[in-house]
């Protein structure tokens, strides 16, 4: 059995996988952040996903639970990122339904969406 020593090239070798692991790591989790900010959700979406009503979603625009914005057609989207937080930090509760729940499900819809612009960009 070899020794490994800070002199050794096996050492040396060892270094650099591991910082080119950690460059992955930390591009991964930045483009996954980026795609958090980016990602908006539509009403009828977000009342797919929760099984809730767009009162509901009304209530939480008023109070100021979440962020939304308007597009040009009047319709409403909702930041994914800003959902997440204000579940996570219990600033909305889904109605009949926990918290890993809601987390699990909004998780899901932004795999979904991923995985079939992936696929669709292959074809």
């Amino acid at each position: 059995m070899e020794v490994i020593t800070i002199d050794s090239i096996a050492f040396q070798k060892l270094v650099e996988q591991l910082n080119r692991i950690e460059s992955y790591v930390e591009r991964t989790t930045e483009l996954y952040r980026d795609i958090d900010d980016a990602l908006e959700i539509s009403t009828k979406d977000l009342m797919t996903i929760f099984c809730i009503s767009e009162s509901t979603l009304y209530r939480w625009r008023k109070g100021g639970s979440i962020s939304f914005r308007y597009t040009e057609t009047g319709s409403v989207r909702f930041s994914y990122s800003s959902l997440f937080m204000a579940i996570k930090c219990f600033r909305i509760k889904i109605p009949g339904m926990a918290k890993e729940e809601a987390l699990k499900r909004l998780s899901d819809y932004k795999d979904g969406i991923l995985l079939n612009k992936c696929t669709t960009e292959t074809k």
